[in-house]
């Protein structure tokens, strides 16, 4: 087992997603990263479980030399040349630590997905939805993965083409030295940040900074965690993908919520992605919320538990007529609400189900507003009505010949004279 090294960050462990994927229970899901740094490799510690070692010292951050160990729990690997190729590099081969008791091996995981190659991704256009153009965003990613910031910004970079400044913090004080600095419109931030972690930087930023928009994006989505970040002030929380789609959804999610005015249509997330889809990535996350929807008109909830979509309620409606109704709107604005168990439950059909019935219902409407609209336009225009006849009245003249005239009896004209 060996992994080609370069320039960047990259990232091992036993979880997918990591560059470098060790499927051995002693190695963390994000162990550690390193990048190739001339002839020694740099190394940084990911608040594993069983701790990094260079020749048996642990460390949280180092320098391993040619002829040093690596040690991850209980897996070894050492820095050595790669079989040459066209583009020479540096390998890591990996072996097991023979013990007397042989370490237990996970099974082994499909390979991690590549990263996205930034020359595939298509940049959003800068414009439309209500943003300002040729406003640049402030952002900030805090995360202690610093091959993540790197490929993130990259990407993220690329996707916005250019319309977003990215800034990077991998910990609290540096992210809140940033926040000091610049008029920052956006906090993307993780849970796993060393000695002040994400959910007490949460609190912190959301003290000072009122009205700042947060994002909790993590690898550690669970329940408990999201509760705590969005009773905290995030605005969203979201598990970090690890496909170029997931990618795209994300960045489509946090652009759209950086650059979200008051406007027509739904805000937050519900731009780029829609309602459907919010839906859809809390229920295959298997996450449980409450999704707040309200317009001038209208306020409803739709419950999802472990995924599953339990009560929805708007007005007097509940249950699927309920949650149709909701999905229905074509404005408003969206709000996800810590779980609470709901007041009773009113759906049985499945996610799936729910949001293909709402899909149906949405292209029906349409077709019929469609089919109106193309017969009034095909109805014949009503007639002009004729133009009033002209009453014609005769004047006596030298047209008219007297036939007869009357003095008690008709006589001819002619009898007038005698």
């Amino acid at each position: 087992m060996s992994h080609e090294l370069g320039e960047k960050w990259v990232t091992i462990g036993r979880h997918d997603g990591n560059a470098f994927q060790i499927a051995e229970t002693s190695v963390s899901g994000r162990h550690c990263e390193v990048r190739l740094n001339g002839e020694d490799l740099a190394v940084r510690d990911l608040q594993s479980t069983n701790g990094t070692f260079v020749d048996d010292k642990k460390i949280i951050e180092g320098v391993l030399k040619p002829g040093q160990t690596l040690r991850l729990g209980e897996v070894e690997l050492r820095l050595a040349a790669s079989i040459p190729t066209e583009t020479p590099g540096t390998a890591f081969n990996s072996k097991m630590l023979l013990k007397a008791t042989s370490p237990k091996t996970a099974p082994v995981a499909p390979s991690a997905p590549k990263p996205m190659p930034v020359e595939e991704v298509k940049p959003v256009s800068p414009v439309g939805n209500g943003e300002v153009p040729g406003k640049k965003y402030q952002v900030l990613f805090v995360d202690d993965s610093l091959a993540f910031l790197e490929t993130f910004t990259e990407l993220c970079s690329a996707l916005s083409n250019q319309m977003w400044e990215i800034h990077s913090a991998a910990s609290a004080d540096r992210a809140l030295a940033i926040l000091q600095q610049n008029p920052i419109d956006l906090v993307v931030l993780d849970i796993g940040i060393p000695m002040v972690d994400g959910i007490q930087l949460l609190g912190i930023i959301g003290r000072r900074y009122s009205g700042l928009k947060i994002v909790v994006l993590t690898g550690k989505a669970s329940e408990s965690n999201r509760a705590t970040c969005l009773a905290g002030g995030a605005e969203l929380f979201i598990e970090k993908p690890v496909s170029p789609e997931g990618i795209k959804m994300v960045f489509n999610m946090l652009n759209d919520l950086v650059s979200w005015t008051h406007r027509d249509g739904f805000s937050g997330a519900l731009r780029q992605v829609g309602l459907q889809e919010v839906i859809q990535m809390e229920c295959n996350g298997r996450h449980s919320s409450i999704l707040e929807i309200r317009n001038q008109q209208t306020f409803g909830q739709i419950y999802i538990e472990a995924g599953a979509i339990t009560h929805a309620a708007v007005g007097t409606l509940v249950g699927e007529r309920a949650f149709n109704k909701l999905l229905s709107l074509k404005g408003g604005e969206f709000q996800l609400k810590s779980f609470k168990a709901p007041p009773q439950r009113t759906v049985q059909s499945g996610w799936e189900v729910l949001l293909l019935e709402a899909a149906r219902r949405d292209d029906e409407e349409t077709g019929l507003i469609t089919k109106k609209s193309v017969e009034d336009a095909a109805k014949p225009s009503a007639p002009n009505p004729p133009p009033a006849a002209e009453e014609n009245h005769a004047v006596l003249g030298d047209d008219i010949v007297v036939v007869a005239t009357y003095d008690g009896k008709w006589k001819p004209a002619g009898d007038a004279k005698k």
